[in-house]
């Protein structure tokens, strides 16, 4: 026996389980000497411990291998051979496992069928970009050949300021262009020759620099609010007379009903405060546009 045991290196628990049943003491009498659970003391014996970490379960063997009189130099033993088992223990397979044909099968049909599905999408997409670039270049060439631009986008490039359609005449929207003169400016003449409601009146201003406008009408409605960008033109329609504000005046040209109207003496500081028509012009204006309808 003593010959084996020289022969086959005896476990770390092994070793104590041994030295512990020759000096005739349980397991259960040991932990409560030492402080330890049993179970644990069971599981180092066995040899089960591999789960602890090693500076603890080093503390531990240590600890049993004391209370049991196991030389010092035989204890550093012991937590060697421990340390050794754990290594062999946890050995990596140098090869990865080894996959059967069925996997193989699988593997490469997935690989077939997602190159078929991105090369599918590829071309869809390729193609969807060619056709629409075809068609592009071909709207595109149309709109070039066409005489005549849409008079709401004549509008837009031609007036820098908005224009109030609803007291533009359907026609001026349709009429072709006359020689000498664009859609925008058959616009603006139908807008100055569309008949006004009785008692109302029709604004123009036309601004050369950012200046602030207020404007409301006879019935309180408030027409303009806000500062207009310089090279705007605009056009406000309401109940005479008007309230008129306006800042920076110097930059502002006003008429009413296509008649220029002198801001000069409501003009302090560059500031214009009126109301126009005056009171005592109402009457004048209405007898000339009489004597204008008689004729």
């Amino acid at each position: 026996m003593i010959e084996q045991q020289a022969l086959i290196p005896m476990a770390a628990g092994e070793v104590l389980k041994q030295r512990r049943m020759a000096r005739k003491l349980s397991l259960a009498a040991v932990a409560k000497a030492i402080k330890l659970d049993e179970a644990l003391l069971r599981k180092i014996e066995q040899g089960e411990a591999g789960y602890i970490a090693p500076v603890y379960r080093n503390g531990y063997i240590q600890t049993y291998a004391g209370y049991l009189q196991v030389p010092q130099n035989k204890i550093q033993e012991l937590i060697a051979s421990g340390a050794a088992e754990e290594a062999a223990l946890r050995t990596v397979f140098s090869e990865p496992p080894k996959r059967n044909a069925v996997d193989n099968w699988l593997r490469a049909s997935s690989y077939v069928l997602a190159s078929l599905l991105i090369g599918t999408l590829a071309w869809q997409f390729t193609h969807e970009a060619v056709r629409l670039a075809q068609s592009g270049s071909s709207l595109g060439s149309e709109q070039n050949k066409s005489p005549f631009v849409s008079p709401s986008l004549a509008q837009e490039r031609s007036l820098s300021g908005p224009v109030n359609a609803s007291i533009t005449s359907f026609g001026a929207h349709h009429e072709e262009p006359a020689s000498g003169q664009d859609m925008a400016g058959q616009a603006w003449a139908a807008l100055s020759r569309a008949p006004l409601p009785a008692g109302e009146g029709r604004l123009q201003i036309s601004v050369s620099a950012d200046s602030w406008v207020e404007i409301s009408d006879a019935g309180g409605r408030e027409l303009e609010m806000d500062l207009l960008r310089g090279g705007s033109q605009k056009n406000y329609q309401g109940k005479a007379p008007f309230r008129i504000l306006i800042g920076r005046a110097s930059a502002v040209k006003l008429s009413l009903n296509g008649e220029m109207v002198d801001m000069v003496p409501f003009t302090h500081d560059d500031v214009v405060q009126m109301t126009w028509p005056q009171p005592l012009q109402a009457g004048k204006i209405q007898a000339n546009s009489s004597a204008s309808g008689e004729n």
